[in-house]
């Protein structure tokens, strides 16, 4: 009787090692950092000023994907190929930046911002772990995507709050400009800091509609230079036609807002407040 042939399939080393190494990462990462990843995903769920970041891990992914030939190449490297001199160099630097992350989630815990420092502390803590566990070749291709990972958390609410401000009152004089040029009858004053525009319709009422931080364009900003810096980096042309690209869209993007404001003014003056709040 003959004997069959068994085969056997046996895992390369290589794989296993990199697989160890990829799981490493994620779970010190997790273990550091998942309370705070939770918090942000449930701001995201349950906020429209955040809603974008749902869309970060997906682009992240895609180009970590993008870079995977290169990744393939650079991450067998052994630093020990390296000079005596400068052979232990990235393992020493990743653990100086490794332990700054760590020091820097310290520290923001304690103050009044800790999911922003938190935060900002995650790309820097992955940069450390990518230099001790592989090489600075497999940094230098991640360096990008890693870097991306700071849109995870929207900007300082002062900050968002003084640029909010003042987008705001641009939008604002810009929609009464054209509303006026257009012979609608209306004032704009400011209440508690935030610009009213009243109108009068035929009717003689005199519906107001606040121009808010909400309504100043500085979440559909936010929003567009997420993509705007995506597309930039993965469209291939020159530097100054993508800053063009970009400064083009951003200016689109604004206008659209004001568009926005002056369309529910003038659905407002002819259908009414309701109205015009409703479809907007």
């Amino acid at each position: 009787m003959k004997n069959p042939h068994l085969s056997f399939h046996i895992p390369n080393t290589g794989n296993i090692v990199l697989g160890l190494k990829i799981m490493v990462i994620v779970t010190a990462a997790l273990m550091i950092f998942h309370q705070d990843l939770a918090i942000v995903a449930n701001d995201a769920l349950q906020s429209d000023f955040s809603s974008h970041i749902l869309a970060i891990p997906f682009i992240f992914a895609y180009l970590i994907y993008r870079k995977r030939k290169m990744l393939k190449a650079v991450v067998p490297l052994e630093n020990q190929d390296q000079p005596k001199e400068t052979r232990y160099l990235p393992t020493i630097a990743g653990i100086i930046i490794s332990t700054t992350a760590i020091l820097l989630y310290w520290h923001g815990s304690y103050t009044f911002t800790p999911l922003e420092y938190h935060m900002f502390a995650l790309p820097i803590f992955l940069t450390g772990l990518i230099l001790i566990l592989f090489n600075t070749q497999t940094l230098r291709q991640l360096a990008f995507p890693i870097a991306f990972l700071i849109f995870l958390t929207p900007p300082p609410s002062e900050i968002l709050y003084t640029i909010g401000s003042t987008l705001s009152i641009i939008s604002s004089n810009a929609s009464f400009a054209i509303i006026k040029t257009i012979g609608i009858p209306s004032t704009l004053t400011s209440e508690f800091g935030t610009p009213t525009i009243q109108i009068t319709r035929p009717d003689g009422s005199t519906p107001s509609f606040g121009v808010d931080i909400a309504c100043s364009g500085i979440y559909s900003l936010i929003g567009f230079l997420i993509f705007a810096v995506f597309i930039a980096y993965i469209i291939r042309d020159k530097p100054l036609k993508k800053l063009a690209l970009f400064l083009i869209g951003l200016s689109l993007i604004y206008a659209l807002n004001i568009a926005r404001i002056t369309t529910i003014l003038l659905i407002g003056y002819s259908q009414g407040e309701a109205a015009a709040l409703q479809i907007f």
